[in-house]
């Protein structure tokens, strides 16, 4: 059978959420059929070795798990790899830009044969995605087709990456707990594998947590319930920490140590209650059925409270209504970058609500912290609602299954 030959570029914007995504869905391409070749360009390979500790970020090309890795950055090294075996499908991951060799292998006459470029783009909820999933784009290359793939939460889109590993920590807690175990310290493993505490995964970008130390007392208080946070080590952690000595935390926390994404995704799946941010993470938040509030990457004019609007309306059909509107509240304050202006189109995505947000920091951490104590305290009682919502985007099928499909339909 002839190998069927795929390239994916990363350009890591986010930290982990773009190379966690590239490596999860090759991983999962993996698992789907041994005959794909894949060669992965990745312009920082630190980020990647992060993910797994088998990638040396010192080695501009090395092999792993049977797929070649290429630093994007060595461009005398990748045009000699990519000019004596040309790229046939191409994966540009989050319409990340080209490097200039590729650049001209494509479109400056070294590519003898044809091209398909792939842009499998950003998650998102938006109704958008429904229709430009597989939309056809030109490029300056009749040798060059393109391409649009849109992972999402519609069976209009290509879904989610379903990958074996966070299958079976979604459908086996004493497995999650066992992998998730593996770094971690005696007392940290005590806790994880124990039924006596509520246990809270932290993984945020930076901001003052004030008014969740304030929430996690005020839970751990009024619900006589042992509370221990988990910080994922990273920029959230530090500012976590500041805000536990200035408030007085009456409630445990430690910092994880690296984790791979196995772990990673076991971590997660044995919590109780989830603060998650990035690509990748939110998309495993909400396969895993429990309760979280997701950090969205901050834009221009708050667009992000957009793309929260965007997913907060696809799940509320599993809510009870009054519940539903305390947890969009909370999630909209907590994705605020004060004191910067919504724009329009972020007006219009918290219109129905903008009279009740307060407005400066000030007024929002109070009205924050009211609302996650209230959040931790429901958790119980909405986790069903949680699990509703993970079991219809599952139904909606395997991201990269999907993906393969499609790629066996294009003419190259």
């Amino acid at each position: 059978m002839t190998m069927l030959n795929i390239t994916v570029l990363c350009s890591v914007i986010d930290n982990y959420g773009d190379i966690g995504f590239v490596y999860r869905l090759c991983r999962r391409l993996g698992e789907i059929s041994k005959d794909i070749k894949l060669r992965i360009v990745c312009d920082n390979l630190k980020s990647f070795a992060f993910m797994n500790s088998g990638i040396d970020p010192e080695k501009a090309e090395q092999e792993f798990n049977g797929w070649k890795i290429f630093d994007w950055n060595d461009s005398q090294l990748c045009t000699k790899e990519f000019t004596d075996e040309e790229p046939r499908f191409i994966l540009q991951c989050f319409q990340c830009r080209f490097p200039e060799w590729l650049e001209e292998i494509l479109y400056e006459g070294k590519q003898k044969g044809s091209a398909y470029i792939i842009n499998v783009e950003y998650l998102t909820a938006e109704e958008w995605a429904d229709g430009f999933h597989k939309l056809r784009s030109g490029t300056r290359s009749v040798q060059v087709k393109k391409s649009f793939f849109m992972p999402g939460f519609t069976k209009k889109t290509g879904g989610l990456v379903l990958d074996g590993n966070f299958r079976k920590c979604i459908g086996d807690k004493k497995f999650a707990i066992s992998m998730a175990s593996e770094r971690l310290k005696e007392d940290q493993k005590k806790i994880l594998s124990g039924s006596d505490y509520f246990k809270i995964l932290v993984f945020s970008y930076p901001r003052n947590f004030n008014f969740l130390v304030e929430a996690i007392n005020s839970f751990s208080d009024f619900s006589k319930k042992k509370v221990h946070v988990f910080l994922a080590r990273g920029i959230s952690s530090k500012p976590f920490v500041k805000s536990c000595l200035e408030i007085g935390a009456a409630f445990e926390y430690s910092e994880l140590p690296a984790l791979e994404q196995e772990q990673w995704d076991a971590m997660l799946c044995s919590m109780d209650f989830n603060f998650i941010r990035g690509e990748d993470s939110f998309s495993r938040a909400c396969l895993s059925g429990i309760p979280f509030v997701w950090h969205v990457y901050v834009q221009d004019e708050e667009f992000q409270l957009v793309k929260l609007n965007a997913f907060l309306e696809r799940i509320r059909p599993f809510f009870n209504a009054g519940h539903f509107e305390d947890y969009k509240k909370f999630c909209f304050l907590y994705n605020r970058t004060f004191p910067v202006e919504p724009g329009d189109e972020a007006c219009q995505a918290i219109a129905t609500l903008k009279s009740s947000l307060p407005a400066d920091e000030g007024r929002a951490g109070k009205e924050m912290s009211s609302l996650a104590a209230k959040l931790l305290l429901g958790a119980e009682r909405d986790k069903e609602s949680f699990e509703k919502a993970s079991a219809e985007f599952l139904d909606n099928g395997d991201l990269a299954e999907n993906l393969l499909e499609f790629i066996n339909t294009l003419q190259v």
